[in-house]
């Protein structure tokens, strides 16, 4: 029975030491003031040191751990900003190079703040307005070309309608020159990534790689680039041709503009 008794007692003493070394950190001040510091040496500070050790080694490096994915995710978010910040100011100062071209109209930089999902390509919401000197039906550019034209303004916002708008009223229309001849277009919609063209006869003598200019009427600026011919096909009664002009502009990006009124 006295053999039995202890078993159990070693037991229980095995447990409770080996739960009290895994939790206590002042190990050593335990053990010295211990009289079983010699079989408490023995047996449970090899169990404790192994178990603390790995511990405080897996608690550390888990902090680590963080800490590096932290850094690493601030060091990614900075060069975005810096990329995107590089970006506009590149995009600004290409405007205002711009800006000599179009000595005969009021200038103003302006930049997109909205767009209708449901209406990608129909327009887009910039930041200047009637108090920025803006009218309606002023010529908005990029530099890439024309983007479209004011439809509506307010006291400090204004809507553009884009150029790919598949709208029928305010129609913009363009000009291909061919020599000393011209060649006369207006833009009728939108099928990605070409704006359609209607030409009035189909004995125009375009062809594909010429450049598709805005014309100028009532005021409008004229000879603003705006894209290439791509493609070319008939209209629906066979009497003229409809042209298929890429825009130079990512009509998918549109950020930094320049509005052009009149003075």
């Amino acid at each position: 029975m006295r053999i039995h008794w202890y078993y159990k007692f070693l037991i229980v003493s095995l447990v409770f030491f080996s739960m009290f070394f895994l939790f206590n950190k002042n190990i050593s001040s335990f053990i010295n003031n211990s009289s079983y510091k010699y079989y408490i040496n023995s047996v449970f500070v090899p169990i404790s040191s192994i178990s603390n050790n790995s511990i405080f080694d897996c608690k550390r490096a888990k902090k680590e751990n963080k800490e590096l994915k932290r850094e690493a995710l601030e060091s990614n978010n900075l060069k975005d900003i810096n990329d995107s910040l590089t970006k506009e100011i590149e995009s600004l100062k290409k405007l205002m190079k711009l800006k000599s071209t179009y000595t005969g109209y009021k200038t103003i930089y302006a930049k997109t703040i909205s767009r209708n999902k449901m209406y990608w390509y129909s327009t887009i919401t910039i930041d200047k307005g009637l108090d920025d000197g803006i009218k309606k039906n002023s010529a908005v550019v990029s530099t890439n070309g024309l983007i479209g034209i004011v439809k509506d303004t307010t006291k400090g916002t204004s809507t553009v309608k884009l150029i790919t708008n598949s709208d029928t009223n305010s129609k913009i229309s363009g000009i291909i020159k061919k020599g000393d001849k011209s060649v006369i277009g207006l833009i009728e919609g939108y099928e990605y990534p070409y704006i359609k063209v209607s030409l009035a006869s189909s004995e125009d003598n375009v062809k594909i790689g010429d450049e598709f200019y805005s014309y100028g009427l009532e005021g409008f600026p004229k000879n603003i680039y705006i894209g290439e011919v791509e493609k070319i096909d008939k209209d629906t009664y066979d009497l003229g041709n409809i042209l298929y002009v890429k825009p130079k502009q990512d009509m998918n990006d549109i950020n930094y503009l320049m509005v052009l009124s009149n003075k």
